[in-house]
């Protein structure tokens, strides 16, 4: 149990208001702080914050000015509450070994804080395997069999290789958020030993296509097949991921589903994107090979087209599950039958737990809804030297 001291100390230009014990005169001097980062990290985008927030630690936080690596205030116990509209400079927070806790949800590694117009942002630095921590059981049940969830665990390493190499660091002051545009990260609360027992069996391992991290997508069910990306998303063709046969996810819970929506209600989904439609006339689903494709409003005010996948996000993830459906008119209404859940690209996380089950390495799972993809193990000095070798071993 983190404890404070009720009594505000003082409170700073910098931002801070301290709820530990006196600083003494030494660490209110401008000290130069020795900073240093793991060097497989991700920077990844926690939150944001217009208010007042606390970060804590049980091993003491230090707070230095990015700027000028001069310290802040480094307190050995107790926390402390920032101010956005005080926060000028980028601050780095660290803690002397311990998880830091932003409001109460802790993490590992580090923490940047950048105003920007305002807002807080607030950036986790951790290092990429311990980001995997969190990341595997997050977006795989960590109570499934091993070996689906070191495919999870190779299949996320490559996704943020991907991203961190296609990233301009430089200027970017996040890599990746921890929702579900990347992936999901919830911190150390998430953390559990067995699927941080697949992140240590793979540790450094990803898929290449020509000596380059791979785009993994990976997807909750494929409802009996994949797709190709570029029936997904215009302009994406990935030549290492082919649309492939799933035998192997008939026990996803929505590898069937059934969902009735009313012609007012795809109506009113459609004007938070095209306020000046008028009354909807016609809709044509086109598909491909069982997917739709392309979705054709015909109204008052003119025709809309959109992908089959950008018709699925207009709604909330639990209504229209995947473009994997055929849809029948009854009435103002359309009853959509279909299968699966997600873009249906990539790996199927339920196909990898029948196939784990089946007594398939995860290798092989991942063979099936890669294609020829290369298993590479990056050094840990792989992200520093990126630029001036390639270094990996295999």
């Amino acid at each position: 149990m983190r404890i404070f001291i009720n009594i505000i100390i003082s409170v700073c230009t910098s931002g801070l208001v301290f709820l530990s014990c006196t600083p003494s005169p030494k660490y209110l001097q401008k000290k130069q702080a020795s900073i240093s980062y793991d060097i497989n990290y991700v920077n990844v985008l926690v939150g944001t914050e217009n208010k007042k927030f606390k970060i804590t630690s049980k091993g003491g936080l230090k707070v230095i000015d990015k700027k000028n690596n001069n310290i802040v205030y480094e307190t050995r116990k107790g926390g402390l509450i920032f101010y956005p509209e005080k926060i000028v400079s980028p601050y780095i927070i660290e803690s002397a070994g311990e998880p830091v806790f932003i409001n109460d949800t802790g993490y590992r590694g580090k923490f940047e804080l950048h105003n920007i117009l305002g807002k807080i942002h607030i950036v986790n630095v951790v290092n990429v395997e311990e980001y995997l921590y969190s990341v595997i059981p997050s977006e795989m049940p960590a109570s499934w069999n091993l070996e689906a969830l070191k495919a999870q665990a190779v299949a996320s390493r490559t996704y943020t290789f991907y991203h961190l190499l296609k990233k301009n660091k430089s200027q970017a002051i996040y890599d990746i958020d921890s929702t579900t545009n990347f992936q999901v990260y919830k911190g150390i609360v998430a953390e559990a030993p067995n699927s941080t027992k697949a992140v240590q069996e793979t540790n450094g391992i990803v898929m290449t296509y020509e000596h380059e991290p791979i785009l993994a997508y990976f997807h909750s069910s494929s409802g009996g097949k994949t797709i190709d990306p570029k029936y997904v998303w215009k302009g994406s063709d990935l030549p290492y991921i082919r649309g492939v046969q799933c035998n192997f996810d008939q026990d996803s819970p929505h590898y069937n589903w059934e969902v009735t929506l009313s012609v007012d209600e795809i109506r009113d989904a459609l004007i938070q994107k095209y306020p000046r439609m008028g009354k909807i006339k016609s809709i044509a689903f086109k598909r491909f090979d069982s997917r739709v494709v392309e979705v054709s409003i015909v109204h008052d005010g003119g025709n809309i087209s959109l992908t089959g996948n950008e018709f699925r996000l207009l709604f909330p993830g639990s209504k229209i599950r995947s473009t994997f459906f055929t849809s029948e008119r009854k009435g103002n209404s359309f009853v959509l039958h279909g299968k699966g859940w997600g873009h249906g690209v990539g790996m199927s996380q339920w196909g990898a737990k029948g196939r784990g089950e089946h007594g398939q390495g995860y290798k092989e799972i991942l063979n099936h809804y890669y294609y020829k993809i290369k298993f590479i193990k990056f050094k840990n000095n792989y992200l520093a030297h990126r630029m001036s070798s390639v270094n990996f071993v295999h």
